[in-house]
């Protein structure tokens, strides 16, 4: 059996080794964008934001959502992330902020909600790389918040997430405390971050616990359940599993699952007990009833799951962005390392590429009426 050593050396010819070794220096350049945004571009103390994105752009979003729900003094502010093509009215009026969100500039559902919601707002930013996003934003005089190109979009959350919440704190967006709190935690994450990218870029599954994790899951389905706090978290590695490791795997919210995921282990016969492997996403800040619910749900699973195949992971330290990122990025970490267990090149998403091809074939643009694929023989009316 290849080391891990020589299975970066074999597989990792584009590099995202490099990008997860340096994954804390994106905040450094996220400063740098978020000093882009002229004063007076964007309303200052926006209460309704709308962040408008796909996939590895959209998940910039959702942690900022779970960010500020859970941050007393930035839980005033309603943060909502929308996905597709179609935008109900009632998502925004002529308050909402809106950001678009995309990495490449080029996600059709974002460009096509962005021309939606630019007619609804006056208050539209583009985040974006380049692309038809850029484009628009440029052609429209809207603000444009630049992030590095030559990334996956997967790997470059430390740009978009940060430049993104430094701009809303220059918009005065939190209250004066939570604004102070927050710009303490982004100095702690990225030193945090800088600290664990030594221990997880070890390629010693022994001394490196997002590689050992990596071996465990390797002829697993893992199924991540996550506190409500860490939602997003839970999202973010089930993402970076498919499209890294092109690995299957599942998930869902505590207490949620317990209303119903909680009962269905006993079937298809024969399938949980050596196939599954549940990792648990918890914080030391979940509601008392949360905490209880997970030690009690995973005792009531050891008959299907057995204890061994479960991992509870946490995190101590005092920011709770830091606590977020930090799981995030073991979860990064161990999606690597199962890409490359799996002799799978971690920047190639072959099947996505293919899709994007076939929707090429068939030019849409925003601006176009309704597109509908070619009837194919035997298609229903």
């Amino acid at each position: 059996m290849r080391s891990l050593q020589e299975l970066v050396a074999r597989i990792d010819h584009l590099q995202m080794l490099t990008i997860l070794l340096r994954f804390h220096k994106q905040i450094e350049t996220a400063y740098i964008a978020a000093d882009r945004i002229p004063p007076g571009a964007l309303p200052r103390r926006p209460r309704r934001i709308l962040v408008l994105g796909m996939g590895g752009s959209a998940i910039t979003g959702d942690i900022l959502r779970t960010y500020a729900a859970f941050t007393p003094g930035a839980d005033h502010v309603d943060i909502r992330v929308h996905r597709g093509y179609h935008l109900p009215p009632a998502l925004v009026d002529r308050q909402t902020l809106v950001i678009a969100s995309s990495y490449s500039g080029n996600t059709e559902e974002t460009l096509t909600t962005f021309e939606l919601a630019r007619q609804r707002t006056p208050h539209v930013a583009c985040l974006t790389s380049g692309g038809r996003l850029a484009e628009r934003a440029r052609e429209l005089g809207l603000p444009l918040i630049p992030i590095p190109a030559g990334f996956p979009p997967r790997g470059a959350l430390g740009f978009s997430f940060f430049a993104l919440l430094l701009v809303l704190l220059r918009l005065d967006t939190f209250r004066k405390a939570a604004r102070q709190q927050t710009e303490r935690a982004i100095e702690a994450t990225y030193q945090r971050l800088k600290e664990l990218s030594d221990l997880y870029g070890m390629p010693d599954e022994q001394d490196n616990p997002t590689a050992r994790l990596a071996v465990q899951l390797q002829a697993r389905l893992p199924i991540i359940y996550a506190s409500e706090r860490l939602e997003a978290v839970g999202l973010r590695w089930r993402q970076q599993i498919q499209e890294n490791a092109k690995h299957v795997a599942f998930g869902g919210v505590v207490p949620e699952m317990n209303h119903n995921e909680l009962n269905s282990y006993f079937f298809p016969a024969g399938f949980p007990p050596y196939t599954a492997w549940l990792i648990w996403l918890h914080d030391p800040e979940d509601h008392p009833r949360v905490r209880f619910r997970i030690e009690h749900a995973y005792r009531l699973l050891v008959p299907h799951v057995p204890l061994e195949s479960n991992t509870f992971l946490t995190t101590a330290e005092p920011y709770f962005l830091t606590r977020l990122f930090s799981l995030i990025y073991f979860g990064d970490w161990v999606s690597y390392w199962l890409a490359l267990l799996h002799r799978m090149e971690p920047m190639e998403t072959q099947i996505i590429e293919d899709l994007k091809r076939a929707l090429n074939a068939y030019p849409y643009t925003p601006h176009s009426p309704a597109f509908s694929s070619p009837r194919r023989a035997g298609d229903g009316i």
